[in-house]
């Protein structure tokens, strides 16, 4: 579930508001008159792309949680439009859109995600502690996020040994093959109704025999998910999505249900999950225990107490409710997020770069190049003057937001 400042930025892949279609229609009705007062080709082609970049703004504002990778040109038959969109609608909006004009016929070259050749094995669950979600379907290519064992994603096309998948949080990026257990949408919904446990320390191991001497089967880190199979003495017996089972000890997992029912979303809650992490180094499009970059640290702190958060930090700035900022930092409460980055002007936008979590008494916690606690007070010991100067804004998501079923289940 994502919460939004601005509704007509909120995703919603099943089709567009009644806001959306309204600005939809305006579209068509700027488009058409753009067309008929057309005298030149130059001209009318101008009008084909203004189209199509407004529907993109519409469909896929942010190219990070939506597809619509789109390009046209112009042929002996007509308009060729050929690309990606994850929704039959966007597609239905851009062919309606350019063929308005009338005098030349469209050639539908448009591919809607999923893609067909998947057929109804839309769905992976993560088998490895953390997979390494990319840019792009390479080992080479930037990490732009991660999956914990245990999340359900969508598939949305297959190429070189990675799916193009789209997370909890709409994130959309390169998973590899091995990292998933492949299904349809009944294969999910047994492993979403079967019993669970979550992973609720740092670091834990599998083993095949309910023994430290066993071999391991695998690792897991907090917030993963793991079939629960029953209970041996100290050692609760599970098994993964993709069948493997074992055994792990009952002082690293918690019943998956009782815990979620447990999760209270307050200032206190956060400040001890936080502090856990103290020390983990910094890793860029890093989200879990093996390392965090700001957002990702924001991330698992806000998961692990029962709320999914918006991927990156620009993106969660948009969560929950402003917080005026004052400089004894007075109106702030512990769970706060802390913004920084760049303050709009009259020559530039504001740009959001960093986040971290309030505490109190001018602390706060964030991942820079770790972990760590920090101060806006000049005479503290760990003042960060740096990043007072690049403080941009705050916003409260407790007790603003309800808690909805945690995502990754």
């Amino acid at each position: 579930m994502l919460v939004s400042a601005d509704p007509t930025t909120e995703l919603n892949n099943c089709g567009m508001t009644m806001k959306t279609r309204y600005s939809f229609f305006a579209v068509l009705i700027l488009v058409a008159s753009l067309l008929i007062s057309c005298k030149t080709m130059k001209e009318y082609d101008a009008a084909v792309t203004a189209a199509v970049d407004s529907l993109r703004r519409q469909h896929a504002p942010d190219g990070r949680v939506a597809v619509f990778d789109v390009a046209w040109k112009r042929t002996p038959k007509g308009i060729l439009v050929k690309g990606e969109v994850d929704n039959i609608r966007a597609k239905e909006d851009l062919l309606a859109a350019i063929g308005l004009a009338g005098e030349l016929a469209t050639i539908d070259s448009l591919r809607v995600l999923p893609d067909s050749s998947l057929g109804d094995r839309i769905f992976g669950i993560v088998t490895l502690s953390v997979a390494n979600v990319r840019s792009k379907p390479a080992q080479s290519a930037e990490l732009a996020t991660q999956a914990m064992m245990g999340t359900v994603v969508k598939l949305l096309k297959y190429q070189w040994g990675y799916y193009f998948a789209q997370l909890p949080d709409n994130y959309l990026g390169w998973i590899e093959d091995d990292a998933v257990k492949v299904g349809n949408k009944q294969e999910v919904e047994v492993w979403r109704s079967s019993p669970k446990v979550i992973a609720t320390g740092y670091f834990g191991v599998v083993r095949s025999e309910p023994s430290t001497s066993a071999l391991p089967v695998c690792d897991v880190v907090a917030g993963a998910l793991l079939k629960h199979k029953g209970t041996r003495g100290s050692w609760i017996a599970v098994e993964l999505a993709d069948g493997r089972a074992g055994y792990i000890e009952v002082g690293g997992v918690e019943e998956y249900a009782k815990w979620k029912r447990s999760r209270a979303l307050n200032g206190d809650n956060i400040e001890k999950v936080a502090k856990m992490f103290v020390g983990i180094p910094y890793l860029w499009g890093g989200t879990s225990p093996k390392g965090v970059d700001c957002s990702g640290f924001t991330k698992i702190v806000y998961r692990l107490n029962g709320l999914e958060l918006n991927r990156d930090a620009d993106q969660q700035s948009y969560m929950g409710e402003e917080v005026p900022l004052d400089d004894d930092f007075k109106a702030l409460k512990k769970g706060d997020l802390l913004f920084f980055g760049r303050k709009s002007s009259p020559e530039r936008p504001e740009r959001i770069t960093h986040v971290g979590i309030y505490l109190e008494n001018k602390k706060f916690i964030h991942s820079s190049g770790r972990v760590k606690l920090n101060s806006f007070d000049p005479k503290a010991p760990d003042f960060d003057e740096g990043n007072l100067k690049r403080l941009v804004r705050s916003r409260r998501l407790v007790g603003t937001v309800q808690i909805p079923e945690v995502a990754q289940n």
